[in-house]
């Protein structure tokens, strides 16, 4: 999995391979607490640019599969 952690927003984004956004809340030793991984349901154009990243990302490495 590919996680972009952005500054500031206390949290790393990533998708799954058709491209659904998820984040990842860090602590405050800024690790992962993937037990409170969700979806993302609120889309602002600092986030759209993030999921469109990750969508390059995955594409490059071969695990993005939505047509």
């Amino acid at each position: 999995m590919i996680y972009y952690i952005p500054e500031g927003h206390g949290c790393a984004y990533s998708i799954d391979t058709e491209g659904e956004l998820f984040y990842t809340p860090l602590n405050t030793n800024n690790e992962l607490k993937l037990e409170e991984t969700d979806f993302v349901d609120d889309y602002d154009e600092e986030v759209k640019e993030i999921h469109q990243q990750l969508i390059e990302m995955y594409k490059i490495a071969g695990l993005y599969f939505k047509n």
